[in-house]
């Protein structure tokens, strides 16, 4: 099958699992903002926040690597399996007793929940990279979905039904992942490709290796759009930190809606790693183009069904949200273009290159995020999330080229610009018939530019393709 072809079958894919899915837990939203309160909202959002700085710096993203490798081609699949779950194992070891030690030196309220949810997130991580190396792309869609419906059921009848506080939010968020996993391991069937006959500590070292740029990558990436949460709660209270979880729920819409193209496009390039620079110059060129329009448009006409939806799906408690909204999805878009370009460094095996640009990046939102909420509250934080992160895509920008040569559509580009920033006018004007028509204005527009492209699209991606899920 052809790139274009394979990448458009396996964004469908990745959007029915990811995106559908996802967007159901983001209609919960009224439950959520009705019954939970901004401060216990706040605990759990940061609660969250340093479940991920755990599980990403202990497993170091070794699920990364071993569907690098896989596709690399050049090891035996269990052999590399084998090894990457060992250091898996090893890590999984140090979180059980990290967890337990830290929760006998300083206890933590709902601990257990949360410790679970952990090993939920690193499980799920795991079998979701392991499904999409072996090709089990319908699997992984459908067992998003599911794993939804169990969190998203479990969370009403937990919050409505039985009345429990935040700790629902934890138990829901584990059923889901545990529910996942069981899906995937009944196709992968993992425990059958494993045996200590394909042990080798020079394969073992290489994982490990590869996989230790991405991890420190991603503690910075932490730093980058964790930090925040940890400020804001340190600074301004965990309620002022529940509010901005909630705005920052829309930009996560556009950062799951960005994720399946994210998805599609690694395992593509993970397969192009070898093939000539100048077929590598206009590939990832058409690809970033493509991405740069399908998220700033789709931002822009989020943005207004963000504003026309948001007295239906927001409690009273939260009203302070609407303000950040359009930063929060400012900060999604910056942060899309970044995971999507760093998966060019990890398809060419120079994952120590990304740390550069997301280290500095890291270490200007830790000056900025303090100083901007000192004059201007929570819309600094953000402010110094969106600065920081476009700081860091355009330093990814300029370190690639001495490998490639992306080559960015001006004129396109500042279109797409000038629609969003039309967009954050009406926002803030809070006028439902200005965002109406601004939707319909921007659609007839998009649908009639990118007419072509969309047939093609439709072609591409309902003509019939072998799939290892058959």
């Amino acid at each position: 099958m052809g790139t274009v072809s394979s990448f458009l079958k396996s964004s469908g894919f990745y959007f029915v699992g990811n995106i559908l899915s996802k967007l159901i837990l983001f209609f919960l939203l009224p439950i959520y903002t009705t019954y939970i309160a901004p401060e216990d909202f706040g605990y759990y959002d940061v609660a969250c926040t340093y479940l991920t700085l755990i599980v990403t710096f202990l497993f170091i993203d070794i699920y990364v690597a071993i569907m690098r490798f896989h596709f690399d081609g050049k090891e035996d699949d269990n052999s590399i399996l084998t090894n990457g779950i060992f250091i898996f194992s090893c890590s999984l070891l140090l979180y059980l007793v990290a967890g337990i030690t830290i929760e006998l030196i300083h206890p933590i309220r709902y601990w257990i929940y949360i410790y679970i949810c952990g090993i939920g997130v690193a499980l799920n991580n795991l079998m979701g990279y392991l499904a999409r190396a072996y090709g089990y792309n319908k699997r992984f869609a459908t067992s998003g979905v599911v794993a939804t419906f169990v969190t998203a059921s479990s969370n009403i009848l937990l919050i409505v039904g039985l009345g429990f506080d935040v700790k629902s939010l934890f138990i829901s968020m584990a059923l889901g992942f545990f529910v996942q996993i069981m899906m995937l391991e009944q196709k992968i069937k993992l425990h059958k490709r494993l045996s200590l006959k394909h042990f080798n500590i020079s394969l073992l070292k290489k994982l490990f290796w590869f996989s230790l740029p991405l991890s420190l990558n991603s503690l910075a990436y932490w730093l980058l759009t964790g930090y925040s949460n940890i400020a804001i709660s340190a600074k301004l209270g965990l309620e002022a930190n529940g509010i901005y979880s909630i705005g920052a729920k829309f930009g996560l819409a556009i950062n799951l809606f960005s994720t399946c193209f994210t998805m599609a496009w690694q395992e593509v390039i993970f397969q192009k790693g070898s093939e000539r620079s100048k077929e590598l110059d206009i590939f990832y060129s058409k690809a970033i183009n493509l991405l740069l329009a399908i998220v700033i448009i789709g931002s822009a006409l989020f943005i207004q069904a963000a504003s026309i939806l948001f007295p239906y799906l927001i409690g009273t408690d939260y009203a302070a949200s609407y303000g950040i909204i359009p930063l929060c999805i400012l900060a999604a878009i910056m942060g899309a273009l970044s995971a999507f370009m760093g998966q060019i460094y990890a398809a060419m095996k120079s994952t120590n290159i990304i740390i550069y640009s997301t280290g500095t990046a890291c270490l200007l939102n830790i000056v900025l995020v303090p100083l901007f909420i000192r004059y201007m509250g929570l819309e600094g934080a953000i402010l110094a999330v969106v600065t920081s992160s476009l700081a860091n895509v355009a330093l990814r920008i300029l370190l690639i080229r001495g490998k490639l040569r992306i080559h960015l559509n001006a004129k396109p580009l500042f279109l797409l610009l000038l629609g969003l920033s039309a967009s954050l006018y009406v926002y803030y004007q809070n006028s439902i018939p200005f965002s109406i028509i601004y939707i319909i204005v921007i659609t007839g527009i998009t649908l009639f530019i990118y007419r072509n492209d969309l047939k093609s699209f439709a072609f591409r991606f309902l003509k019939p393709q072998q799939s290892n899920d058959e």
